[in-house]
């Protein structure tokens, strides 16, 4: 599949069968033999996933929101940058033996050597207490840094621990000094959320906070203002907040994007809180547009897919009249399917065996 110099192999998921093509199709092109869309690569490789995300949806509105909390992304509240530090010339055969230690993961051989000079070697040490959990020891280290001269990172490791162990005005102090970069403009971003929560939501603070950490990325596992505060939000009313509803639904108008995760990280908030009404309300139009998706599959209009289209259908139905319990037992066959859990499909010639992709090469304009 792919350009060649008689223009395009393309394949049909929906009938299996090759076909060339003039040039590169066009995202909307049909096959010519049975009319399904056509795609300049597979996508059946993404029908687990899809039928994964869907199951999840319809667990959370039905209550339990622990399939879908499994798949959004963890974002931490506060950034830090743990890259090993780059050996210099002038370092001394200790120091870069430590340095390498450290670039290969051997927490242990970095913080059994003997120490020696220099803000690297401090560093390391500081990296590698870090990823083994001391963290008094980790800002120890940092502090040794920092004894040496300025430095940016150090400033943003040290600030991140400090806020994270909830020293709040330490935190500031270092992160003022932490430079330009994403994780320290989040940080103090995140120093100003936390502020803002606990004097109610301050719209000044919040404000403040939106214009340090920049234009919110739609990215799914990004932080944002928005994101931090609904699952701060969440923690507070899961602890008893009293009047924790309201606050939520006004975090809920904060939240900068509506994609699949966006709406999900919402769905598992208000299923977690207890809020049944709140979590239809979310989960009612994701999982039809989950299902919607699912059912436009090209795959999904052959006949070797015939039963998962069936169980589509099935599933539509049971949203359509908010029973997202007879919803997930239309899918349970479906997610029982070897060929689609190793992300494959069957194959329409022989009827036994099952389709992949073996390789997937990507052409750069750049590299001809």
């Amino acid at each position: 599949m792919g350009g060649t110099a008689r223009g395009f192999d393309a394949w049909c998921e929906a009938c299996q069968r090759a076909q060339s093509l003039p040039a590169r199709p066009e995202a909307d092109a049909r096959c010519v033999r049975c009319g399904a869309r056509l795609f300049a690569a597979p996508r059946f490789v993404e029908l687990w996933g899809l039928l994964q995300q869907l199951d999840a949806v319809l667990a959370a509105w039905a209550g339990d929101a622990a399939p879908l909390a499994t798949l959004l992304p963890e974002r931490p509240v506060f950034l830090t940058d743990l890259t090993p530090p780059v050996p210099r010339d002038a370092d001394a055969l200790p120091v870069r033996a430590r340095l390498a230690a450290l670039a290969r993961g051997d927490w242990q051989a970095v913080l059994t050597a003997p120490v020696g000079p220099g803000p690297g070697d401090a560093a390391a040490r500081a990296i590698a207490h870090e990823r083994t959990g001391d963290l008094r020891a980790a800002l120890a280290a940092w502090g040794d840094v920092l004894a040496a001269g300025e430095d940016e990172r150090a400033r943003l490791a040290r600030g991140s621990l400090f806020a994270r162990a909830g020293r709040r005005e330490e935190a500031r102090a270092d992160l003022a000094l932490a430079g330009e970069s994403f994780a320290a403009c989040w940080d103090r971003a995140a120093l100003l959320v936390l502020d803002a929560l606990d004097d109610g939501a301050d719209e000044t603070l919040l404000a403040r906070a939106r214009a340090e950490a920049g234009a919110a990325s739609s990215y799914w596992s990004d932080p944002s203002v928005g994101r931090l505060l609904w699952s701060q939000r969440v923690e507070r009313a899961r602890a008893g907040d009293a009047g924790a509803l309201e606050r939520l639904r006004a975090a809920e108008r904060e939240v900068e994007h509506d994609t699949f995760w966006d709406r999900s990280m919402l769905l598992v908030g208000w299923s977690r809180v207890g809020a049944s009404s709140e979590a239809a309300r979310v989960a009612g139009p994701l999982a039809r547009g989950e299902a919607r998706a699912l059912a436009a599959e090209p795959a999904l209009a052959g006949a070797p897919l015939a039963e998962v289209a069936a169980a589509v259908t099935a599933v539509a139905g049971a949203i359509e009249a908010r029973d997202p319990a007879r919803a997930r037992r239309a899918l349970a066959g479906t997610l029982a399917r070897e060929d689609l859990r190793r992300f494959r499909l069957p194959c329409a010639r022989c009827g036994r065996g099952s389709i992949g992709v073996d390789e997937v090469r990507e052409a750069f304009a750049d590299q001809g």
